[in-house]
């Protein structure tokens, strides 16, 4: 796969989101290969040609805080995109998103980014097929995910993320202040993040 570039929640945000992802079930058996432990993520871009250079230098300057709104809940037919939240094209996140890509497609890195924008929560392997991902998906709507008329109106998701001493802790979305450069090489558990950027906000 080579590089990507993936836009990435603030720490407590994505510590919230992680503590909420599907797990391999213990009640029925599963590949090794699904449900691997994955960081929550926007993937912006991701090249097999491009350098890590060549990616910083695609980045605008300054690079700023990018606020993410979930959509809906989505089951794919990819194990990268096998159980997913889709995520609203706000002006920011397009973007950033754009400037990327044509940057990219600048330096001859024919990069590419499926489905965006998207936030996976599940890898689940194709040998365990469909029905393993809408079991997935339907275990996160019985505990996780809230969806439609329930978070306020269609087309918005929630997720529960556990308790605090304020109360009941709900996410709608993120606030995208860092973005990792990661070699996407081999298994999961194998994929290196070699940069971390951190966004900044304008000083009044």
């Amino acid at each position: 796969m080579g590089l990507s570039l993936w836009l990435v929640p603030n720490a407590a945000q994505l510590q919230l989101i992680q503590g909420v992802l599907p797990k391999q079930p213990e009640t029925r058996p599963v590949s090794a290969a699904s449900y691997p432990n994955i960081i929550p993520h926007i993937t912006l871009a991701s090249s097999g040609k491009a350098t890590q250079d060549t990616i910083i230098t695609a980045l605008p300057s300054p690079l700023r805080p990018i606020p993410v709104e979930f959509r809906k809940l989505e089951v794919g037919d990819h194990y990268f995109r096998s159980v997913f939240i889709s995520v609203k094209k706000t002006t920011e996140l397009v973007a950033l998103h754009e400037h990327i890509m044509a940057a990219l497609e600048r330096d001859g890195a024919s990069p590419s980014a499926p489905a965006f924008p998207h936030m996976s929560i599940s890898y689940i392997a194709d040998e365990d097929g469909d029905t393993e991902r809408k079991k997935a998906a339907d275990e996160l709507r019985a505990v996780t995910v809230v969806e439609g008329s329930e978070t306020g109106g269609a087309g918005t998701v929630v997720l529960r993320c556990g308790d605090s001493e304020e109360g009941r802790v709900w996410l709608s979305g993120f606030e995208g202040m860092e973005v990792w450069i990661v070699r996407c090489e081999g298994p999961v558990q194998h994929w290196q993040v070699l940069q971390k950027m951190s966004a900044t906000s304008d000083v009044a």
